[in-house]
This record gives C-alpha cells, structure tokens and sequence, in this order.
C-alpha cells in the first residue's frame, strides 16, 4: 500500500514538472502591429475578395469553405511526397477599413499526413484477406515566412489591378 502511495506522488510530480516544461507560445502573440500576413488595399471590398479567391485558385489551391457574406474562404493545395501527403491550408478574410479601403488578413497552415496501412489476416495470421490504408496527421505548423505572404499579396494586387482597382 505505501508503495502504491509514492508511486502516485512521483506520477503527480513527474506531471507537474513536465507541464511546466512547455512552451509559452501566447506570450508572442498580440505583441506587434500588423505583421506580413496583412495588407490594406484602395479597392473596395468585394474587389479585394474576388482578386483573393483568384489569387489562389491560379495557384492550384481548392477552396474548402467559403462564406460570401463575411468575405472569407479557406483553400487548400495538396502535395504529394511519396505516400504522404503535405497540405497547405490558407484561410482569407477581407475586412472594410474604410471608403473603397479593405484589409486582407491570410493565415497558412502546413501538415502532413501519413498514410498508414492495416493488413487483416487469417490462418494464423499466414494469408492477408485485405488492408485499409488510412491517413493520419502527422506534423502541424503555422507558415511564419514572410516571403510566402508577400508573394500572395503581390499576386492579389495583380487581380485587383486587373480588375481595374485603384492600390495603395
């Protein structure tokens, strides 16, 4: 009985002191004003949304989600390394900022998914009778490049001056 009970402290401690191990990432945030990942455009906002949604559907993005009424979408591009599979996932929502004025606001995540597959078999486990392969994410990160953002943006303003919008 006592031996249970020390096994259950050094469990709590080992659990307190891992927890205390991980990182603080909300220190980062809400510390700088605008970022790469934000641009205000002279064009209204139904012009920047639509040069957004072009913009990346001329890069082979799909889109996943898009709400019209609030003006965001979220598109996604699939690559594929061997039997894994990397997606980068962008979410866009473009916000009046006054007059003929909007801020576009972008955001890309990057996974990776594995693929897994299951064997069943039967005989003593001798002959395979069939397998399921399914997909399981592997890695998960925010896209903090600053170049990925500013290439996004000059190809938004590249569909707004082709619509005929006035920039910056």
């Amino acid at each position: 009985m006592k031996r249970v009970f020390y096994l259950l402290i050094v469990f709590h401690l080992s659990l307190l002191f891992s927890a205390c191990g991980s990182p603080q990432v909300y220190k980062d945030v809400f510390n700088t004003e605008g970022g790469p990942n934000v641009r205000t455009f002279n064009a209204s906002v139904d012009n920047c949304y639509l040069a957004a949604k072009k913009a990346v559907l001329s890069q082979n993005f799909r889109i996943e989600k898009e709400d019209l009424q609030t003006k965001s979408l979220t598109a996604a591009r699939y690559f594929e390394d061997g039997k894994d599979s990397i997606v980068l996932t962008a979410n866009v929502n473009v916000i009046a900022s006054g007059k003929d004025k909007a801020t576009i606001y972008v955001s890309a995540v990057q996974h990776v998914e594995k693929v897994r597959t299951k064997t069943d078999r039967t005989f003593f486990g001798l002959i395979p009778v069939g397998s399921e392969a399914t997909k399981v994410k592997q890695e998960e990160r925010t896209v903090e490049d600053a170049e990925f953002y500013k290439k996004f943006f000059d190809a938004v303003e590249k569909e707004i001056k082709a619509l005929g919008g006035e920039l910056r």
